[in-house]
């Protein structure tokens, strides 16, 4: 009678897979350890640097463009009536593909969520929700 039995075998890091690679090229643990570290303190500063230029140019871009263009922003009069404004500057939604007024109002849901008034909130979000379509539309021409 035969019996299988599954053996589990943890697969191999990243790191592990290319210390094997580098281990068949040069014999000496160290250097192989060395070369390694050296690849992951590039592909750490590589890593800094994208995040670092993702920050200034989304970030950035969003302060920027909502504190300088805060009084052109689009506006609910009343449930039915809503004036929409393009963003004046479309870098900030050229890059992210919406607009900076969107995130303002996000940024209003998050505070009225935190002062726990779900009936305000949920009436909010939903002219917060037809005003954010408004926009999109309006920007996307």
């Amino acid at each position: 009678m035969y019996v299988k039995m599954d053996i589990y075998i943890k697969p191999l890091s990243s790191d592990e897979t290319t210390l094997l690679y580098l281990k068949c090229l040069f014999n000496e643990v160290s250097i192989c350890k060395h070369i390694l570290h050296y690849k992951k303190s590039i592909e750490h500063e590589e890593t800094m640097k994208y995040h670092i230029k993702r920050w200034v140019n989304i970030v950035g871009l969003y302060m920027f463009d909502s504190v300088k263009y805060f009084g052109n922003s689009s506006v609910i009069l009343n449930a039915n009536i809503y004036t929409v404004q393009i963003d004046i500057n479309p870098r900030f939604y050229n890059i992210t593909g919406i607009s900076y007024q969107i995130i303002n109002m996000i940024h209003q849901l998050v505070k009225i969520f935190n002062t726990k008034d779900n009936r305000w909130l949920k009436y909010q979000d939903k002219l917060f929700g037809i005003l954010s379509d408004k926009i999109m539309d309006e920007m996307k021409y």
